[in-house]
């Protein structure tokens, strides 16, 4: 994938990995804080294939700060 100006590229906070939030089944929280879909994973995030949604948040208790 090429960067573009309209692709918005983010990090996540827990792991540094580029995602691009609105492309990447990725949690987003507080002003600009993203967590890949892995970290999200791991940080106990429940994740709705058919519904594309999250069923439960990721623990971001430790990470919020970076997102705000």
């Amino acid at each position: 994938m090429h960067r573009s100006e309209e692709e918005s590229w983010s990090s996540c906070v827990a792991c540094g990995a580029d995602v691009v939030p609105t492309v990447d089944r990725c949690f987003r929280f507080g002003e600009s804080g993203v967590l890949c879909y892995a970290c999200s994973i791991e940080r106990g995030g429940s994740y709705d294939e058919g519904r594309d949604v999250w069923r439960s948040a990721p623990r971001v208790e430790d990470v919020r700060r970076l997102g705000d």
